[in-house]
């Protein structure tokens, strides 16, 4: 597991360090300077403030999705979730992912795998809102001479996209309805485990079937949905923020494609933080509204900062917190564990 680690941490390095080198290259970094000490203060903490919002939303829905697990309270989920981002913003390969239902796991005693699983459908809809935003933006977007020949393409894709995201889903409902049938076909396929590391390898796809939820309340749809929307609104909001804190004036509409290509910036492998993919995707976002190379590096790397760094401290603040309260998580048989192969 270490090795693995320290091969992602250091490719993600180096790849971060080519996508610094393209957002930086045409850019005048003493203009730059100048745009970023120009922004207005006062809409940077509108983006900090719906930043916690966000994660508090996140808490909500999370709520939802554990329900047939357990009733968790909202300070719990709330606290792992401020945990979970935190770590991700330091610790490469999304670990924050697997920490926050580690600590989940140890506070609520329940499987680490069960709450992982939840994640894994909570991020089933982050994914189908944001490509609903992706779509959106595509329509809604008059595309430049020079872009009309691929605009259609563009749109294609968005749509086939979509349509990859409700097969997947539709995988793991069927996952969750016919577990015994598809455990059965699993063991078949992993013949070539040796026996004494099949049974526990079973045993944590079982615990994570059990946090795949199939919400069968209209009502319970409608707040997973709206939830999600809100979630995704709160983003969009950050780089209307963003663009009025630099005087921009662009549509709103501009967000949600500059939305989706700080999203696929975030999917690329790099160094902890997304540092250099985040921030040449947002460049190229901004670029195409036609702002400038240096104005829209600026506005990536002040939406970075002000997501980036009070992430890490309510993070850090949620983990001090849930040490105080419950103390190091111990004799817990949640994800990390299980993905060490201990």
């Amino acid at each position: 597991m270490t090795r693995s680690l320290n091969w992602k941490l250091w490719t993600g390095l180096l790849i971060s360090a080519l996508f610094i080198y393209l957002a930086l290259r045409s850019v005048d970094m003493a203009r730059m300077w100048i745009i970023i000490k120009s922004a207005r203060l006062f809409f940077l903490y509108i983006v900090i403030l719906l930043t916690f919002l966000q994660f508090i939303v996140r808490a909500w829905r999370w709520r939802i999705l554990l329900e047939p697990i357990k009733d968790t309270g909202f300070l719990n989920r709330l606290s792992t979730t401020l945990i979970g981002f935190g770590a991700n913003a330091i610790l490469p390969a999304r670990l924050g992912e697997f920490i926050r239902a580690n600590y989940l796991g140890h506070v609520e005693k329940i499987s680490g795998s069960a709450a992982f699983g939840t994640l894994v459908v909570e991020r089933l809809f982050d994914g189908f809102t944001l490509l609903l935003i992706l779509l959106i933006g595509l329509i809604g977007t008059t595309f430049p001479e020079e872009w009309h020949s691929i605009s259609g393409g563009l749109r294609a894709t968005g749509f086939f996209l979509l349509f990859l995201y409700v097969i997947l889903m539709l995988i793991l409902v069927g996952f969750k309805v016919k577990t015994r049938l598809f455990m059965g076909l699993l063991g078949r396929l992993l013949f070539f485990i040796p026996s004494h590391f099949l049974p526990k390898i079973m045993d944590t796809i079982r615990n994570f079937s059990m946090g795949i939820v199939l919400v069968k309340n209209p009502y319970k749809w409608f707040q997973i949905i709206f939830y999600s929307l809100l979630i995704w609104f709160i983003n969009l909001y950050q780089i209307e923020m963003i663009e009025q804190a630099l005087g921009f004036g662009l549509p709103f509409i501009a967000a949600f494609l500059i939305m989706a290509m700080a999203s696929l910036g975030v999917m690329i492998p790099s160094a902890p933080g997304y540092i250099g993919t985040f921030h040449l995707s947002v460049q190229y976002g901004f670029l195409f509204y036609g702002i400038g190379h240096e104005e829209a590096l600026s506005a990536a790397i002040l939406w970075h900062g002000v997501v980036f760094f009070p992430t890490l401290i309510f993070g850090l603040a949620a983990f001090v917190l849930v040490q105080v309260s419950f103390g190091k998580p111990t004799g817990d048989p949640g994800i990390l564990k299980e993905e060490a192969g201990e």
